[in-house]
């Protein structure tokens, strides 16, 4: 009985079409379709130059084929780069390329340097010429200088013809040539640090690695295999625009919008480019093993310190993954301390090289998993920067508030509270505030679940004017039996909405000291913090919040007056924490 020869079909990861990309707050699921010719019998698919962050254990294959096909094993395998391999091999033609511009350059180089010495010498030629012209009346010079004569003069004309036109074409040859030389060496440079680029990865990084699919077809099928795995040095993360219209208009007619426009900020550094394909953006944590995890038992015991220290001054690091042949649910693969330590190594070495803001991974553990589909497909190449994709966009109705605090800007500041209508959370993230397509100011949107209340700040409002009058202190000795120092603070604050037809609400935010010694009484006397009033409150932080209506043009003035009465022979001292 003879052995049937199993057929062999090899790929490059990177010349495979990417149908579906997951993203991850700290890493990506790729789907890669793997179009193959299969033969009657055993075959052998190879996946070569994976990328050298992809996570083994997430290895998934999947035939969706009419034929009976059956797959019998997945394996993923790393040996050492040789001198004949491919990363070896793609480097020779770089040095070939470099060395043949190395001797293009050097020729140019040459050329420029005869041209220079040509013009030198036809510039001595000439400046010995000038010297040496003299006129028939200097008897002295006549043996030795250059005579006017009509023959001496045609020589002359004609030498100072050849003179301009050969130095002119001179010249221009030679800013020529000198820009020939300074292209070749930007070209030089860019091969040099693209050697130097392979050289580096290849010493940090010396195995190559492959994925190799064994089938059994019954037939000759011309099929498709859908291999996903998983890969590190990849994120994402959320912003926004929020675009406020006719917020501040003069109109009667109320069609303020406010329009969040959600974003993908996506950045990978794979070593794979994912070129014309379907992007999910998701907030879940991904799974890669197919067990559920066990349990281990736990003691609990007194604490007893320890005085002997472990000579190794570091600990042996666990693997990555446990060892299992179960994990995948077909085949087994070679893991040890070593691989996953390289493996652990060069994860490291990646996300160092990424944009601290941008590796970090962001954590949303405590929202719901929620999964955004991008409307069309993108190619997000592995550089390292951020690609952003557009989300989705949610039309809400704001409520526009104006806020204004005079002791510190006197100035009204416009805010829109919004409730998230949507069915959407939105992430938090940073956002760029437009307001009536203006840039107006840069904020960070908390997480906003549905239904949830958000606030946004507008920038100044012009259309409302804040006026602050001087401050005005008075104070007196009260008391018959003990006597006390009162002291009374009086500041008039004017309101004025210029606006022709809409109303506007203002909340004036103003401090009122909290005493801290229980022979200091503060005392609000206007406005009349009585109970049940709505209007105006202090706050948490003992601060004075006084909310009013402004009708369009209407002006209005807010008298805030409190006193502070303490022992005649203490100080009070005022101090903002």
């Amino acid at each position: 009985m003879s052995l049937q020869r199993m057929a062999r079909h090899v790929f490059a990861a990177t010349d495979l079409a990417t149908k579906t990309v997951i993203v991850y707050s700290d890493r990506a699921e790729v789907k890669r379709v793997v179009k193959v010719e299969l033969s009657p019998g055993r075959n052998e698919v190879i996946i070569q130059n994976v990328s050298s962050v992809i996570e083994r254990q997430s290895l998934r294959v999947e035939y969706r084929g009419k034929g009976n096909v059956q797959i019998q094993e997945v394996q993923f395998q790393e040996y050492p780069i040789n001198e004949e391999s491919d990363e070896n091999a793609a480097i020779r033609p770089l040095e070939e390329q470099k060395i043949e511009l190395e001797d293009q350059k050097g020729s140019l180089d040459d050329e420029i340097a005869i041209l220079k010495r040509r013009a030198e010498v036809l510039d001595g030629v000439a400046g010995q010429i000038g010297s040496s012209v003299a006129t028939a009346k200097d008897p002295v010079k006549q043996q030795s200088l250059f005579l006017f004569s009509p023959e001496a003069l045609s020589n002359l004309t004609q030498f100072l013809e050849y003179y301009g036109t050969t130095a002119k074409e001179l010249r221009k040859e030679l800013r020529e040539k000198t820009r020939q030389s300074e292209k070749l060496y930007v070209q030089i440079d860019a091969l040099e640090r693209r050697i130097d680029q392979l050289r580096c990865s290849s010493e940090y990084d010396n195995l190559k690695r492959m994925i190799s699919i064994v089938l059994e077809s019954e037939v000759k099928e011309e099929t498709e295999i859908f291999l996903s795995y998983q890969v590190y040095c990849a994120n994402w993360k959320p912003t926004y625009d929020i675009r406020a219209c006719n917020a501040s208009g003069d109109t009667t007619e109320r069609s303020d919008k406010i329009a969040v426009c959600c974003y993908g900020l996506i950045e990978q550094k794979t070593g794979e480019d994912w070129c014309d394909t379907e992007v999910i953006l998701s907030t879940a944590t991904p799974s890669v093993a197919g067990n559920v995890p066990s349990l281990s038992p736990i003691t609990a015991a007194f604490h007893r310190p320890s005085f002997f220290r472990s000579r190794n001054g570091s600990s042996q690091r666990k693997p990555n993954s446990a060892m299992s042949d179960e994990d995948m649910g077909f085949g087994s693969f070679d893991y040890n301390d070593c691989a996953d330590a390289a493996a652990l190594h060069r994860r490291t070495i990646a996300q160092a090289n990424s944009d601290m803001d941008h590796s970090v991974a962001v954590s949303y553990e405590h929202l719901p998993c929620t999964c955004f589909a991008i409307a069309r497909p993108h190619t997000i190449v592995s550089d390292g920067s951020e690609h952003k994709v557009m989300i989705t966009q949610v039309d809400l109705e704001p409520t526009y508030l104006h806020e204004t605090v005079p002791s510190k800007v006197a100035s009204a500041f416009l805010t829109a509270a919004v409730i998230n209508t949507s069915a959407i959370t939105f992430l938090p993230g940073p956002a760029n505030v437009y307001l009536n397509n203006s840039f107006v100011a840069k904020t960070h949107l908390k997480s906003v679940a549905p239904g949830e209340e958000f606030r946004c700040s507008l920038g100044i409002d012009p259309a409302v004017k804040v006026e602050v009058k001087p401050a005005q202190n008075f104070h007196e000795q009260v008391g018959f039996v003990s006597r006390s120092s009162l002291l009374t603070h009086s500041q008039t604050v004017s309101l004025r909405n210029a606006k022709a037809h809409q109303p506007v609400h203002v909340t004036v935010r103003e401090s009122i000291p909290r005493a801290v010694d229980e022979k200091i009484k503060i005392t609000v006397i206007s406005p009349d913090l009585k109970p049940g009033r709505t209007d105006a409150r202090l706050n948490k932080d003992n601060n004075l919040e006084w909310t009013c209506v402004l009708e369009p043009g209407e002006v209005k003035n807010l008298h805030v007056k409190w006193t502070a009465e303490h022992p005649i022979h203490e100080t009070v001292v005022y101090k903002h924490i």
